[in-house]
């Protein structure tokens, strides 16, 4: 029953575009909104190694659901092609995705002064994490898991759900700022939005171009990963050492 209904699903989404956009709005309302609120009310049935561990790795569970479905919407829909790499591309896609993770860096360097930080909520989960297990949940969550749902829905969904392969590049400012705007914790600035706005985009561009998310997915980590370096190393030293 199950099968035949997704079979259904599948069939509507590549006849209808309008049920692919919906999907696309659905999934980012979920993440951005969403997912805070589904986790909340697991949290009150299901318990783990700490306050934080609990919150982390419900949610952690509920994200690879969702990144599961994400993923099943943009196969069914004829976008299977964004999860592959031709072999022929795979030495120029290398070389291309690590000069743009080499100007992000830069970028993100020149810019850090000048707009307001997103980590400090994350900060406090790892400060008040209390075992290493509920840690370790958060650097998934981080490193792994945010990034992916986020180049699924915005490089993904909405990128091929609206203006795509726009002669303005509107396909690639929509998701971008959209993108950018759950990125903060207070009222930002126009910088901020431009800021941000201007990752998102250099993250939409190698997905145009090399109709891969696997590019733009690899950039994400390595700038969350720098973003939380020191934690991670410390995190890894007590861990290991």
């Amino acid at each position: 029953m199950i099968r035949y209904h997704l079979i259904v699903m599948e069939k509507a989404v590549k006849k209808h575009p309008i049920l692919f956009k919906t999907s696309a709005i659905l999934s980012y309302l979920f993440l951005f909104f969403g997912l805070s609120w589904t986790t909340q009310f697991w949290s009150n049935y299901w318990e783990f190694s700490s306050w934080v561990g609990n919150i982390i790795w419900i949610r952690n569970i509920i994200s690879l659901l969702f990144i599961g479905l994400m993923v099943w919407i943009l196969v069914r829909s004829g976008h299977a092609y964004l999860f592959r790499i031709p072999r022929k591309k795979w030495l120029s896609y290398s070389v291309l995705t690590v000069l743009a993770a080499v100007v992000l860096i830069c970028f993100n360097y020149l810019t850090a002064k000048h707009v307001q930080g997103t980590n400090e909520g994350w900060n406090l989960f790892i400060a008040y994490s209390e075992t290493n297990f509920a840690e370790f949940g958060v650097y998934l969550t981080l490193i792994v898991l945010g990034p992916l749902m986020e180049e699924l829905v915005c490089r993904g969904l909405l990128q091929h759900a609206f203006f795509k392969d726009s002669r303005w590049g509107l396909d690639l400012l929509f998701p971008s700022f959209l993108f950018a705007l759950p990125h903060f914790s207070s009222l930002p600035s126009l910088a901020d939005i431009f800021v941000y706005t201007a990752v998102g985009c250099l993250f939409a561009c190698l997905t145009r171009y090399t109709k891969s998310i696997y590019p733009s997915y690899s950039i994400h980590i390595v700038n969350n990963i720098i973003a939380n370096l020191p934690f991670l190393l410390t995190f890894l030293h007590r861990v290991l050492g």
